[in-house]
């Protein structure tokens, strides 16, 4: 199993932080990146990690982010700059913020064993959650991590809108007889993508007779559909048959993707 397709939800800044407690203000969570290098000295910069104030099984980090995710995968890292890191761990997870599920009933999970080696837990089932908790259980020497979450990569839709499409000149679809009439639209914006498109109509004016033109039927045999999509626009295509006559069409769409 791989990361490679997943989003790294810490790095690309999409999660907020908190921690139980921080050794001080240069070992918190701003410091728990994963690979993360200080470049100075630790006065400066602060620790190559999240370091606890408290060492014992009550610490945690938390990442929170603001609509709900599908977490994937989960990688930690020790401390870089001195050999501490953490050796077991739980994870706890809630969709609320107020009801908090424990990850394998809170069984423990393998963590580092020196400080740079990237150990990654791939959750069992995808976790569906707003906050996710690492709450360190064991360590060497000092509760410190750096770490990653990873998400599936989201999917968002736009949609776009037109109104009034008519067939312009109706003496083609006045006939009586099966006729067309293609009228080009093109989207206010781009699509990144080819889109879903739907046509309604919303005004029709029409007569239904037999070939000869004699006898009014009840039926109203016309029809507004979408060919020839693209990612700027498409023909919408009024037609009519057995006999319909249109004197005047007049069409909605809608337009939609999902990138």
């Amino acid at each position: 199993m791989s990361v490679a397709n997943l989003v790294p939800l810490c790095s690309s800044s999409r999660v907020n932080l908190r921690t139980s407690t921080n050794f001080n203000g240069v070992h918190s969570q701003f410091n728990s990146l994963l690979n993360y290098k200080n470049g100075a000295p630790n006065t400066q910069a602060g620790a190559e990690a999240w370091c606890a104030a408290i060492n014992d099984a009550n610490q945690y980090i938390v990442a929170g982010v603001d609509t709900p995710k599908t977490f994937i995968a989960l990688s930690i890292q020790g401390r870089g700059d001195a050999d501490q890191w953490i050796t077991s761990y739980k994870v706890r997870y809630s969709l609320d913020g107020i009801n908090w599920i424990d990850y394998r009933n809170g069984n423990a999970l393998p963590g580092n064993s020196d400080r740079n080696t990237v150990v990654t837990h791939f959750f069992d089932q995808p976790i569906r959650a707003r906050s996710i908790s690492i709450c360190p259980l064991t360590f060497q020497n000092q509760i410190a991590l750096r770490f990653e979450l990873y998400s599936q990569p989201e999917k968002h839709s736009f949609t776009q809108v037109g109104q009034g499409i008519t067939p312009g000149d109706n003496s083609v679809l006045n006939n009586a007889g099966d006729n067309e009439v293609l009228v080009d639209v093109v989207f206010p914006f781009e699509f990144n993508s080819v889109p879903i498109v739907a046509l309604t109509f919303d005004h029709l004016d029409t007569r239904s007779t037999n070939t000869q033109g004699t006898d009014d039927f009840q039926q109203t045999c016309v029809g507004v559909t979408p060919i020839n999509i693209t990612t700027k626009g498409f023909k919408a295509r009024f037609y009519t048959w057995n006999g319909a006559r249109a004197f005047n069409l007049r069409a909605d769409y809608v337009a939609t993707t999902l990138d």
